[in-house]
């Protein structure tokens, strides 16, 4: 399937490809189809939406700045994940160009399902922060 976009141009992709997030993200809950795009050499990769060639975010694993998830099984079970293995964590990743200033939103991390490409972003709420959060060494580039 060929989709436009407004930082990678007209792209061919294989519809298997996509993570579907059947309600949307926050403030973009009409967009359900996205897919995972490399960002250079790095950790960083983008989310760009399948269906506005304009949407796209950057996101990253979340050991590269340091953080640590323990899922609650009432998060993992909401994507039908089986296996532990299947399940995938990104947090989105924003630049102040002004400041070169990098903000990782560790509070609202990414969950995926890798078998059946479902996938949601989960808003960790203040209470829950330190039962499902560690913040560790963030890795060194």
């Amino acid at each position: 399937m060929k989709i436009e976009t407004t930082r990678f141009g007209t792209l061919d992709l294989d519809e298997s490809t996509f993570i579907h997030f059947p309600w949307g993200i926050p403030g973009f809950e009409d967009l359900k189809r996205y897919v995972l795009l490399e960002h250079r050499q790095g950790p960083f990769k983008w989310l760009q939406a399948v269906d506005h060639p304009d949407v796209a975010f950057v996101v990253s694993p979340p050991h590269v700045f340091g953080v640590q998830y323990k899922v609650p099984e009432k998060r993992a079970s909401v994507l039908d994940i089986r296996n532990p293995e299947d399940l995938a964590i990104l947090i989105l990743v924003s630049f102040d160009r002004t400041t070169r200033a990098v903000r990782p939103h560790v509070r609202t991390p990414l969950l995926l399902n890798a078998a059946n490409r479902q996938a949601y972003q989960w808003v960790i709420e203040k209470g829950e922060q330190k039962k499902v959060m560690e913040i560790l060494q963030p890795e060194k580039a």
